[in-house]
């Protein structure tokens, strides 16, 4: 009896300023991503484990203030690494995970927290209150239960977090994150499932290296072009690179905007392999026009692998070779002004005529 009274006396209630239709259109997928999220940013090894329709996130060094209740409060602001930075978090979750109708408790070091609706005369609405009482058990850190899933909840729950899925053989790693052959188009940032992309092949970037949108649900394209080709320089596997720009596959597309003499020279290599000797144009009229001045092994090359070949130190040093070549008739009239002062009038008249012939002839 005494005890029961003790525990009404130790107990509180918090009463956020949160409607049950915040974010409406999150679920369970996105609720148990943010309470995931906020345990990787942790100082806590990842700790999780499925049984009997219950999921258990535990962060054994963490410890929830009640001021991280207040919307916009957390401790990661400064964290270029923290995959979370946006301030909302597990409230978020706590409160999508109870309007879907999980059983959710948090036991947070001596005190356990319970979220549910209710009717808040202050602010003459139902809010998402968090009813604080004594922890009777021993806690240590910060332990989030979700009961009532489904064997297809569990799974959807896996297929969001790649530390809950059995890991993969082929990842190539790189100082930017992992990159997913098996996972096309996938996109993860810091192990979390953040959205489907056009690009060829999956991303798992560090957090520090590409910044999600509010709704951690989108990615500047820019921004994640960028980082697929800054990933794919950084494997150090240049002729298997310049072979995915010659293709023209977007996660390497933006090599226009910044790549290395490295790279450019293994573009180099690999267009003199496919065409030795050849010049490199970017359209069929520069291909006519060259074509008429003699230059027939002239190849039209589009795109980011254009501009890696035509930059590349070797391509400049064989072009300014090729274009200094003159033409037949060029090297005829070049000749008759040099030479015309010996010359009398009717050889003079010959070779003028012979010239204008030559007009159509082309270099071997």
């Amino acid at each position: 009896m005494l005890a029961a009274i003790a525990d009404r006396i130790r107990s509180k209630s918090y009463e956020l300023p949160l409607s049950r239709d915040y974010v409406r259109h999150w679920g369970l997928k996105e609720a148990i991503r943010e309470l995931v999220q906020n345990a990787l940013d942790s100082e806590s090894p990842f700790e999780y484990a499925f049984a009997d329709g219950q999921l258990f996130i535990t962060s054994r060094f963490a410890k929830l203030k009640a001021s991280t209740l207040v919307l916009g409060s957390t401790s990661k602001a400064d964290r270029a690494d923290a995959i979370g930075s946006f301030g909302e978090g597990y409230k978020i979750a706590l409160l999508v995970l109870t309007r879907n109708g999980y059983d959710v408790k948090v036991w947070n070091g001596n005190k356990q927290w319970v979220p549910e609706f209710r009717h808040s005369d202050q602010f003459d609405a139902e809010v998402l209150c968090i009813n604080e009482t004594p922890a009777h058990r021993q806690n240590q850190g910060v332990e989030f239960v979700v009961s009532g899933l489904t064997e297809e909840d569990e799974t959807e729950i896996r297929s969001m977090c790649l530390r809950m899925q059995p890991p993969m053989s082929d990842v190539i790693g790189t100082k930017y994150g992992h990159i997913l052959p098996s996972r096309p188009g996938k996109l993860y940032v810091g192990t979390l499932f953040v959205c489907d992309t056009d690009l060829t092949y999956g991303y798992d970037i560090l957090p520090e290296h590409l910044q999600l949108e509010c709704d951690r649900q989108t990615v500047s394209g820019w921004d994640l072009k960028q980082v697929s080709k800054n990933a794919w320089i950084d494997t150090g596997r240049l002729d298997e690179v310049a072979e995915k720009i010659e293709a023209g596959i977007p996660d390497v597309e933006y090599v226009e905007y910044g790549s290395t003499e490295l790279v450019r020279e293994a573009c180099y290599r690999l267009f003199q392999q496919k065409h030795p000797g050849a010049i490199a144009v970017q359209s069929q009229e520069e291909l006519n026009s060259l074509v008429k001045q003699g230059m027939t092994n002239t190849v039209v090359v589009r795109g980011a692998y254009y501009s890696q070949v035509a930059n590349s130190t070797s391509y400049k040093q064989q072009v300014s070779h090729v274009v200094a070549i003159q033409t037949p008739k060029a090297a005829l009239e070049e000749w008759y002004r040099d030479n015309k002062k010996y010359m009398n009038r009717l050889p003079a008249a010959s070779f003028k005529e012979l010239a204008k012939r030559a007009d159509g002839w082309r270099n071997k």
